[in-house]
């Protein structure tokens, strides 16, 4: 995949969704939830359908189709048992989001409720996952990278099979090395590094039975080489924190799910990436349901980021 978003003086339009939880399809094989997928299920029947809703994302999708933004990236959790049938339906779903050129998707904790389920899945996503270099085995693929226009969009894997009742992801030793090595390039290269991941990786965004296990070897990674922009989803709440690096702060952006209104109405961001002298401007605009069932503009924030390898 080599499709590049031409440089523009306005700036590159990045949305930002997470955390869909796509309904489960009919005709579950019982065999086929006899493990941790047991509890998700029954978890999913007895609250997560009602909070879940396909309108809800649907009119969201409308809208992000009516903002028209250059790039859509997708920080997990289209699944809820990551079973193959979720995975085939979410494809379809993908399809519907856009081409794959400008369409990203990351695996939540979801993808990868059991081991392996991550693994055999992805195959009807790689379109959607797989970096400029394409990558034959999943199991190395990550971290991936897609050079578009300015920007360096560097896909982090922190799915992973967790214990009942636990939803904790990682990075692990191998992907922390590689991602090191394209941190370093993208900046060498001038580009604007945005960092996708389904897990926060700042300590007291989620409970601990949701956090990354080497959050803070990622947190150090980063500041040593530098990154300018962190999204992730799996709190299916909105925020914004701020990382210190080597180059200067660098937001870390979580948005709520794109399917419910449980602990937060329904939302996406869109964030205006645009080149300045010595750096770039971030412009978040969050986008959210209404109780009428309207979409609404949220208050914007934009940002400076000073950064001296900023290309010119």
């Amino acid at each position: 995949m080599t499709a590049q978003t031409p440089t523009d003086p306005a700036g590159t339009v990045l949305a930002h969704l997470s955390d869909p939880h796509l309904p489960l399809p009919a005709g579950l094989q019982p065999l086929s939830v006899l493990n941790k997928r047991l509890l998700s299920l029954l978890s999913w029947h007895t609250k997560r359908c009602r909070d879940h809703l396909r309108e809800t994302l649907d009119r969201l999708v409308a809208d992000l189709h009516r903002e028209a933004p250059d790039l859509i990236a997708v920080t997990g959790d289209l699944t809820n048992l990551g079973l193959d049938m979720e995975y085939r339906r979410a494809r379809l779903w993908l399809d519907s989001l856009g081409d794959p050129a400008r369409v990203m998707v990351i695996p939540g904790n979801h993808e990868a409720l059991v081991r392996g389920a991550w693994e055999r899945g992805a195959v009807h996503w790689r379109p959607y996952w797989q970096g400029d270099t394409l990558q034959p085995d999943v199991t190395h693929a990550f971290p991936t990278l897609r050079r578009r226009g300015p920007l360096a969009l560097i896909g982090v894997s922190s799915a992973i099979a967790s214990p009942p009742g636990q939803a904790v992801g990682a990075v692990g030793d191998a992907q922390l090395k590689s991602l090191a090595k394209i941190l370093r390039k993208a900046r060498a290269e001038g580009l604007c590094r945005v960092v996708l991941i389904h897990h926060p990786p700042l300590d007291g965004t989620v409970s601990q039975r949701k956090s990354l296990r080497d959050g803070a070897d990622l947190r150090a990674l980063l500041a040593r080489e530098g990154v300018e922009l962190m999204l992730h989803g799996h709190s299916h709440r909105s925020h914004q924190q701020v990382l210190q690096t080597r180059d200067g702060p660098a937001p870390v952006i979580g948005v709520p799910s794109a399917s419910s209104m449980r602990h937060e109405a329904a939302a996406y961001n869109l964030c205006r990436i645009s080149p300045v002298a010595g750096g770039w401007e971030m412009t978040l605009t969050p986008r959210h349901l209404t109780a009428e069932g309207r979409m609404a503009a949220g208050c914007r924030t934009t940002l400076t980021l000073a950064r001296s390898h900023a290309a010119q």
